[in-house]
């Protein structure tokens, strides 16, 4: 596994002494904000307590006022509506957002698909609508898809059925003949917030709706928690509206009046207040366990359920699930492990391509990840059946996928995603063909220094100045994840005073460490490999992020320890 090099980018406060005082922030966190490109005291104000009235216009999305008119065309005249979302948590949160709110207008002439992997695949599925237009459907609205589905939507507009996308992917160079399109990421819109996730840019289409519906925005709010959810899981920079969205959709999860997923939460032993991190973590899995295992309607009914009964049945179902995808992960992660340390070179290996027979699509997109987090390289992931490879990639930062994909085609069936994730179609008979293309890419993309991970840390900081205040400052700039990590600090020459590996396969280190003048409690997840090097070293650096921790009713704070360096360690990764 590649070592990280720590990295400290100077950035002085922006905000003057003045405004810091107002805000209640020290110099620490003002920089923190100047770094997350904060210049200015209005900015400040709107990252640190921006609301829902900060949103921007839904009218900044050129045709989302043409599709909230179509939409209420389609309700006046009771004419059958087809919601079509896709199999992930940001689906599955778009396609329940959208049904719940139409709910309050009593809207009876409304259908909803999910496809599933394995069956319809993703996007649009030239069958499934074919049995629409045979059903009397006048309109489909797309929800996290359809921005690629050309060759479907000139269907639709040859049978007269309209068609309203709403997605956030990356479109083609020719978009298809759809009636409206909303996605921040088309070229000529300009949007100033254009990484909303896809039940992000649902919520906006709604916005837009309840000019002609005011109605329904008591319902939008009541369902900020599903949009909160759909937007953390997808993995989108949680800035600008993301981090409004989010923050607001978290509150709403503390008092959710959605009976199913109040449920899963009680069910899975989740207690409100939550984070962003226990919602990507441990909700979010869950969720999308039921898509990669091929049933997502199955999380879609749960955000539906209107019986305490059918909830509990359908919660557990999801648990059950979610089990049997860890089973399946572990196993397809066992065989990718196995193909790279027998063949592996990073002189020679830009991307890593793997593949193998039976591989379960709905897993390989979470291996692909593993994998790429381990060996800091892109990663395309293939599952082989009857000849035909179904994948899944991830990238790191410097390496942009879809491009990557684009200068593939040749070898591709189809493909479609963004930056940093991506899927594809091959037949398994191009697989090695790709893999050279493929990685003949990430040589010319990604130098040396691309290939060397880095953990950015925001300061340097004295062990007992980690206290309870700072704490709280620090959660002053939460929800945190793409885009705003949880602040990163370093502390350097600590004692340890205890430490000992913990957890199943003894995978964690909890240590005691002190400066002399306090000490503090951390753990480092995944880093109990290290635990002989640490207690053998007279003095440690650590990274590490800060937190509460209660236990026995007594809280304290923790260090989270993010990587660690000592004596012995920097000099076994330079002999």
């Amino acid at each position: 596994m590649a070592r990280r090099i720590w990295r400290i980018e100077p950035c002085a406060p922006t905000l003057t002494a003045q405004e810091q005082t107002q805000l209640g922030i020290s110099p620490l966190v003002a920089s923190m904000l100047a770094r997350r490109g904060i210049q200015d005291m209005a900015a400040a104000l709107r990252f640190l307590e921006g609301g829902l009235a900060d949103l921007y216009s839904p009218s900044l999305l050129p045709e989302a006022d043409k599709a909230a008119q179509r939409l209420k065309e389609a309700i006046c005249k009771h004419e059958k509506i087809l919601i079509y979302g896709d199999y992930d948590v940001d689906g599955i949160t778009s396609t329940a957002l959208i049904l719940r709110v139409l709910r309050k207008l009593n809207v009876k002439d409304i259908m909803y698909f999910i496809p599933r992997r394995l069956e319809e695949g993703y996007g649009l599925n030239r069958s499934v609508l074919e049995k629409a237009v045979k059903h009397g459907c006048r309109l489909v609205v797309t929800v996290d898809c359809g921005i690629s589905g050309n060759t479907e939507a000139a269907y639709l507009k040859d049978n007269g059925v309209d068609l309203i996308i709403t997605d956030h992917h990356e479109p083609p160079e020719e978009l298809p003949a759809a009636y409206a399109i909303i996605n921040p990421k088309v070229p000529a819109v300009n949007y100033p917030c254009p990484y909303l996730a896809g039940v992000g840019v649902a919520f906006k289409f709604l916005q837009a709706l309840a000019e002609y519906y005011p109605e329904i925005r008591p319902g939008m709010e009541e369902n900020l928690d599903l949009v909160a959810i759909g937007t953390i899981a997808d993995v989108v920079p949680l800035l600008d509206e993301n981090r409004i969205l989010v923050r607001e959709g978290l509150k709403r999860l503390a008092n959710s009046t959605n009976l199913g997923l109040q449920t899963l939460l009680h069910r899975i032993g989740l207690e409100p207040p939550l984070t962003a991190e226990q919602v990507g973590y441990i909700l979010g899995p869950r969720i999308n366990a039921c898509g990669r295992l091929n049933t997502p309607t199955m999380a879609l009914q749960l955000f539906l359920a209107t019986d305490p009964v059918e909830a509990v049945r359908l919660a557990d179902q999801l648990e059950e699930a979610n089990r049997k995808r860890q089973n399946v992960e572990e196993k397809v992660m066992a065989e990718a492990l196995a193909m790279v340390e027998s063949d592996f070179d990073p002189k020679r290996d830009y991307a890593l391509v793997l593949a193998g027979e039976g591989w379960h699509p709905g897993v390989i997109g979470i291996v692909a990840s593993r994998i790429t987090e381990r060996y800091y390289r892109p990663t395309v992931m293939i599952g082989v059946e009857n000849g035909i490879g179904k994948g899944s990639a991830r990238s790191i930062p410097g390496f942009h996928l879809f491009r990557a994909l684009q200068g593939c085609s040749e070898r591709l069936v189809r493909f479609g995603g963004h930056e940093m994730a991506a899927g594809l179609t091959i037949e398994a008979e191009e697989i090695s063909e790709f893999r050279s293309a493929f990685n003949a890419l990430a040589s010319q993309e990604l130098t040396t220094d691309k290939l060397q991970p880095v953990l950015f840390a925001e300061d340097e900081i004295r062990l007992e100045q980690v206290n309870m205040a700072l704490i709280d400052e620090l959660l002053r700039l939460a929800p945190f994840g793409v885009g705003n990590p949880a602040p990163v600090l370093i502390a350097r020459n600590l004692q340890v005073l205890f430490g000992k590996a913990v957890g199943e396969g003894a995978r964690h280190l909890k240590l005691k460490l002190s400066d002399g003048r306090s000490s503090r409690n951390g753990i480092g997840f995944n880093l109990g490999r290290f635990t002989d090097e640490v207690l053998q070293a007279e003095r440690v650096d650590v990274a590490f992020t800060a937190e509460k921790n209660t236990w026995n009713d007594v809280t304290d704070v923790q260090l989270v320890i993010k990587d660690i360096q000592t004596r012995a360690l920097m000099e076994e990764e330079t002999a």
